[in-house]
């Protein structure tokens, strides 16, 4: 299981592609389509969850499926089929508080004040943050059943 740098670093070591998204930085609360069901899932189209990143996984490895994304992270929650992992670009582990002070610190060295003030007005919608963290630990449950 990986979740931000995780999701980029298993993308690039199962032979995916990784860059500094020319896009810039992906902050706020993000929401990402559904895009291929899984049984440790339930069945929500969609899902709000915190994001920080700039880099991003730009070409799929080999055997992985997409199962949620949207426009700008296109590959942002990966399956792979060959093996019992998944990962996600987004931070299902930041509270809401955590993920707003997160923006505040970085405002006027990694984001300008637009691109913050953007970010934080995201956070006034509710996450999923919980029914994502339950389809990581289904999943985690589901994959040590299969390897006992």
């Amino acid at each position: 299981m990986g979740v931000c740098f995780g999701h980029q670093i298993m993308a690039e070591a199962f032979g995916g592609k990784v860059i500094k998204s020319p896009k810039g930085w992906g902050i706020g609360l993000h929401r990402y389509d559904v895009r291929e069901g899984r049984p440790w899932m339930d069945a929500a189209p969609s899902l709000a969850v915190p994001a920080s990143h700039q880099d991003q996984v730009v070409e799929l490895p080999p055997g992985a499926r997409v199962v949620a994304a949207n426009d700008f992270t296109p590959f942002g929650m990966l399956a792979y089929g060959d093996q019992p992992a998944i990962s996600v670009q987004l931070h299902p582990e930041f509270e809401p508080a955590y993920a707003k002070a997160l923006i505040e610190n970085r405002r006027g060295t990694r984001y300008t004040d637009a691109e913050a003030d953007a970010a934080l007005a995201t956070y006034e919608a509710p996450d999923d943050r919980l029914r994502l963290g339950s389809w990581i630990q289904d999943f985690l449950r589901q994959a040590t059943l299969r390897a006992d």
